[in-house]
């Protein structure tokens, strides 16, 4: 057996560690199963600062996306969200994007504005949250980003997203019609 060179190991520590964070296609990876809902009283603020909850959405249901501007995978992803966002308006799906960026609103609200990302008007559709502390999706047990979950409208179910996913896919979209319809 030949030992790696330091270049050789790094290469494969690289791509072992990249792996996780490549783009998920709906039609290449099964669903994830059904589990209760973790637990979600931190509270985050939207973007004029007044603070809310997730439960404050019960009725409609949701898609929780944890982001920060420093996760490229999570940038690559913005633009699918946005798109479900507006595909998936029929069943009045939330979809609401939480910051963890330090910065809070001041860095990630440009950021997303600048890309087009804006929210909707109502309360259904694309809405954003910033939690500077990541308090929330340290108490819902997200160990990285991004992580999505999807909420039942009367929030007793979730299923639970880990790295990023093509959201906008015919099969993403319909996958998320049947969990949550």
């Amino acid at each position: 057996m030949t030992a790696l060179s330091r270049r050789q190991f790094a290469s494969v520590i690289g791509v072992t560690l990249l792996v996780p964070f490549l783009p998920v296609s709906a039609g290449a990876t099964p669903m994830p199963d059904v589990h209760p809902t973790p637990s979600m009283q931190a509270k985050i603020l939207d973007v004029e600062g007044q603070a809310f909850q997730i439960s404050d959405f019960k009725g409609i249901p949701v898609l929780v996306n944890f982001w920060a501007t420093w996760c490229a995978p999570c940038i690559a992803e913005l633009p699918a969200l946005n798109q479900a966002a507006i595909s998936l308006a029929d069943i009045n799906l939330v979809i609401l994007l939480v910051s963890i960026d330090r910065g809070g609103p001041d860095k990630a609200l440009p950021f997303l504005q600048d890309r087009g990302i804006v929210e909707t008007d109502g309360k259904a559709g694309m809405r954003f949250g910033f939690d500077r502390k990541a308090n929330l999706p340290r108490e819902m047990g997200v160990s990285g980003v991004p992580t999505s979950f999807l909420l039942s409208s009367d929030q007793a179910k979730s299923w639970l997203f880990k790295g990023p996913y093509e959201w906008d896919q015919p099969e993403m979209l319909t996958h998320i019609r049947s969990l949550v319809g």
